[in-house]
């Protein structure tokens, strides 16, 4: 079983597409998000269903008050924008398409004084289902 884990030194984010005399396109900081996702992943290209799990770390702001050391991540980006950045940059590189993923995690750690913006990410192929051959 082949498991291959990266992690990216930003939050990669899919923000929405942009319209310009009726053509959708997106955007730098989209396209930016997405290649250092590609460009982190050193691992094979998976054949198969594959699991993947993203893991978000971010850093309290400085604007916190001192006592406090933690809280949950629940401000910007969402989850699903995150995973949809990390699974296109993925495409092609590690895993055809990603319609291949059968399983899909990500957890937002809370935020802490002491972290930094980053995800970890895990691939692996997915854990056959009960009852398949």
């Amino acid at each position: 079983m082949s498991v291959t884990l990266f992690s990216v030194d930003r939050v990669p984010v899919k923000r929405r597409p942009r319209f310009s005399h009726g053509v959708a396109y997106v955007d730098a900081k989209t396209k930016a998000d997405e290649k250092a996702v590609r460009d982190a992943y050193h691992g094979i290209k998976h054949e198969g269903a594959v699991s993947v799990e993203i893991h978000v770390y971010g850093k309290l702001p400085k604007s916190r008050p001192k006592r406090i050391e933690s809280e949950p991540n629940t401000v910007k980006p969402d989850a699903d924008n995150i995973a949809k950045a990390v699974l296109d940059g993925l495409n092609g590189v590690a895993f055809e398409d990603d319609s291949q993923v059968t399983e899909l995690t990500v957890i937002k750690h809370d935020r802490r004084r002491d972290s930094a913006n980053y995800i970890l990410c895990c691939i692996k192929p997915a854990a056959s289902k009960e009852g398949e051959k």
